[in-house]
């Protein structure tokens, strides 16, 4: 019994700290995309004072179509720099859902062992230290089923917004609210990630 608690214990552990690192991979994707997305941001703006002040740019020996051109060609580029990360944004959602059924297959194994198992109690000493650090095989499945439904949710919606990214780089004002939105993450819980993160240390 007490053998069969740590090695539970170990396993809940093990989903956790996957759990933790799929939260930290996330966070990258999300940072690196919005970098992504503050850059084009920058450009259409550029390409707005492009527009509005061509005598400016002739003064300066500047010509506009070269400019407007190489504009378009750093926007293309990005898009399909976000288009990639959209990919990566994919394979963690993905994981997530192998991490949710691996931890769905831990409950079942843990709640399906003879009764005999279950009831058996350890020495108390090592009981009470199991139970100290102790998280339930179903309070693990609890949490990563809320975190790969919440990360699911979160990739249908950028997913939705990049395909509206096109008709939304008209003007800087546009693109910005895209931004925004894409930032806020409104999908995901933080304090539930905090919770795991608090759970493995």
């Amino acid at each position: 019994m007490q053998q069969q608690q740590i090695q539970d214990r170990h396993t809940s552990f093990g989903i956790l700290g996957k759990a933790e690192v799929l939260c930290n991979t996330w966070r990258r994707l999300q940072s690196k995309s919005v970098s992504l997305l503050q850059s084009m941001t920058n450009i259409v703006a550029q390409r707005a004072a492009t527009l509005d002040q061509p005598s400016t740019l002739e003064h300066h020996g500047v010509h506009m179509s070269r400019l407007v051109y190489k504009q378009q060609e750093s926007l293309e580029s990005l898009i399909q720099d976000l288009h990639s990360v959209l990919e990566l944004f994919d394979k963690v959602k993905r994981d997530w859902a192998q991490l949710d059924q691996e931890a769905a297959r831990h409950v079942i194994k843990c709640t399906t062992r003879p009764l005999l198992l279950q009831t058996k109690p350890a020495p108390l000493s090592t009981h009470s230290l199991i139970q100290v650090t102790a998280v339930t095989p179903a309070q693990v499945q609890d949490m990563i089923s809320q975190l790969a439904y919440m990360h699911n949710e979160e990739f249908n919606y950028k997913a939705m917004l990049l395909s509206t990214l096109p008709s939304n780089m008209s003007n800087q004002d546009q693109i910005q609210q895209l931004v925004d939105r894409w930032d806020a993450e409104t999908h995901i819980d933080t304090s539930l990630q905090e919770q795991v993160a608090e759970r493995i240390k």
